[in-house]
C-alpha cells in the first residue's frame, strides 16, 4: 500500500515499507533502532534520502518507474518545501502503523515473553 503525495505539481507514490527503510539505512549508515528518532532534528541529507527511498518504494509497488536521485529530490523540495512535511507525515503514519503492537496478538505475546 502506498500514498500519493503531490510534490511540485506532480503526483508521487510514497511507501515506507521495510524495503524503503532498508534502503534508507543503507544510504545513510543508520540502523533500524535509529528510525524512531528521525523526527528529532532530522538532517536535510536524511530527509532527502528518506523521501527518495519512500518514492522509490512507492513507485516499485505501484508499478511505476522512478529515475530520481537524491539531488533530484533536493531540487523538488527547492520548488515545494512544504512537500517535506507532507512526506514526513506519511512516514510517521506508516512507520508507526508498522511497529504498533496494539491489537496484534502475536506481537503482544512476544513483548510479554521478553519482559519475563
Amino acid at each position: 500500500m502506498y500514498e500519493v503525495v503531490l510534490i511540485n505539481g506532480k503526483d508521487y507514490p510514497v511507501r515506507f515499507g521495510m524495503n524503503s527503510l532498508r534502503l534508507f539505512c543503507k544510504d545513510t549508515g543508520r540502523s533500524l533502532a535509529d528510525l524512531d528518532k528521525l523526527g528529532d532534528g532530522i538532517s536535510l541529507d536524511d530527509a532527502c534520502f528518506l523521501i527518495l527511498n519512500g518514492i522509490k518504494d512507492g513507485s516499485r509497488v505501484s508499478g511505476q518507474e522512478c529515475s530520481l536521485n537524491v539531488d533530484d529530490v533536493a531540487d523538488l523540495l527547492d520548488e515545494d518545501f512544504e512537500a517535506l512535511n507532507k512526506v514526513l507525515e506519511v512516514f510517521s503514519e506508516q512507520f508507526s502503523a508498522k511497529f504498533e503492537t496494539e491489537g496484534n496478538e502475536k506481537a503482544t505475546k512476544n513483548v510479554a515473553k521478553k519482559k519475563k
